[in-house]
Formats: C-alpha cells, structure tokens, sequence
C-alpha cells in the first residue's frame, strides 16, 4: 500500500571522485570524477532516503535547508526530477557547501567537505505544519534536526525514526538509528537506557548498525542482532539513510522489529552497490516495500 512520508535531511550536490587506490600518509593516488569535471550529484542524508522511499513506490516530501544560489537552485532541480516533492524547502542563510566524495577501490567512502561556512549558526525554520494542513505524513525519518522538525514529527500518523546522536532534537521519537562508530563507549555499553534517557517513555529501540556486519535492536527487554546479505561494494554513500528509510517503511507497514531490520539491512545492501549517493539509479522493484 502506498504511503506518504516526510523525510527531514540534508538536500545536497554530492561531488565523487573515484580514486585508484587508497589515501595513506604522504601518498600519491589519482582519481576520476563525474564527467571528468567534478560534475554533482544528488546527495544529502535526507535525498538519499527520500529516493530510496520514492523508489518503493511511495509519495515523500522532503523537509530542508539549501543555501539561495545557483548550487541550491540545482539541488532542488535534481530532487524534482527524481520525484520528491520539494515544496517544505526553503532557504538559509549562506553559500551552498562543496562536498567532494572519496571513494576507494572497496567502494568505502570519506566525505571531505571544502570551506564549511560555520558563521551562520542561525538557521531559519523549516514551513510550519499548521501552514499545511494537507500534509499528514504516515511516517517521518528526522535525519537533521533543523528547526521545526519536532513540530512535524509531532503530526506523525505513524512511526518517528530519528538519527541518533541529533544534539538539537528535542522531537518525539520512536526508534532511534545510529551507527556504533558515533557513539561513546558508555553509550554502547547500555545503548537503550542512554537514548532513553534522552527520548523517554515514548521509545521502543534504538538501532545500532555496525556495517557489513548488520544492525542490532536494543529494547526494554531485548535485543535483536540481523546480518544483511551478501553485497558487492561499489559505493557505500548513502548506504546507512537508506537503511533508516527501509526501517521506517517497514514499520509503517506494521512490521516487528526483527523484520524491519531483515529489510533494512536489504535495502542497505543493495544501496552500496549503486555508484550514487541518492539511489536515482536503482531499478524498479530493487527496494521491495514490506509484506510485497
């Protein structure tokens, strides 16, 4: 069944070069780039699960920040033509961000971003949703906390998944993803009691991924570990926004946990060997929606 979503995230032009061999100290290595000029495409945390949604068969908004130049003007370009509905983007202060991708022989990625702009900590808030009262999203997937988005995950008619750690959320949340590399070790060692403490009664589990390795679900009671299939790797951008929106469609649909994981770790892995950032590429049916 066909779902609306809300992804709150980056919307961004993601720059890829990949190199012939892998970055040590003091090395050599050349590249190739889009083009052959550095040409963009489309990226930031919230394209990239966006897409992957889209792709599932589902209608999403996407609910972001770009910069008011031409770099901006493109980004949303792309996300039109790839079939999100921009209209909760607007403007912040600023120039657009450079973001080159490195991406080595295994497909593993670094992301360099060139000449951050850390001036302007004030962001405006995003579109208020008493100012669209058409939009109901059955599920919201909160990657950046920019300012308003706990007013949208609030009008939630289905599950809350937020990126974790999100220092300036202070949203509802139901289950909460994060990779184990972003968390402290006293985190790691009692991993729901720590989100809990952040988010309260309301969440279930807080979701833990660990790469090729799989994800694991730490709630109340239990704990569920799933490993993903086995992936060719070509590039592993967006990898990890594509596993939080195969979670999030999957609970939607009415999926337990254990299921939601088996489906995310599938959706990850098919995003990793895609040689793009948000997965326009991906062919018709690759992201499988539950219970299809």
């Amino acid at each position: 069944m066909m779902a609306d979503f809300l992804v709150i995230g980056a919307l961004a032009l993601d720059r890829p070069v990949w190199l012939e061999g892998r970055l040590e100290p003091g090395g050599r290595v050349a590249g190739r780039s889009l083009g052959a000029r550095l040409a963009p495409r489309l990226g930031g945390g919230g394209a990239n699960a966006g897409v992957a949604l889209m792709k599932a068969g589902h209608t999403v908004k996407l609910a972001s920040l770009v910069a008011a130049d031409d770099a901006g003007d493109q980004a949303i370009a792309m996300a039109k033509a790839a079939g999100l509905d921009v209209a909760l983007v607007g403007c912040r202060p600023g120039e657009s961000r450079t973001t080159l991708i490195l991406i080595d022989p295994d497909g593993e990625r670094l992301v360099l971003g060139l000449d951050l702009d850390r001036t302007h900590l004030t962001l405006p808030s995003l579109p208020a949703p008493l100012d669209h009262p058409d939009i109901q999203p059955d599920g919201v997937y909160v990657r950046a906390a920019f300012p308003g988005a706990e007013a949208w995950a609030a009008v939630s008619r289905g599950p809350v998944v937020v990126h974790w750690p999100a220092p300036a959320y202070a949203g509802p949340a139901d289950v909460v993803v994060c990779s184990a590399d972003d968390l402290a070790p006293e985190v790691l060692a009692t991993p729901f009691g720590a989100a809990s403490a952040v988010f309260g009664p309301r969440l279930s589990a807080i979701v833990v991924t660990h790469g090729a390795e799989g994800a694991s679900a730490y709630s109340a009671g239990a704990l569920i570990s799933v490993r993903p299939p086995p992936a060719k790797v070509t590039d592993s951008t967006g990898a990890g926004d594509v596993f939080a929106a195969g979670l999030l469609e999957a609970l939607s649909a009415g999926a337990g946990m254990e299921r939601a994981l088996e489906q995310a770790c599938a959706w990850g892995a098919v995003t990793v060997g895609l040689a793009s950032s948000a997965p326009v590429d991906a062919t018709a049916g690759v992201y499988r929606p539950f219970g299809a």
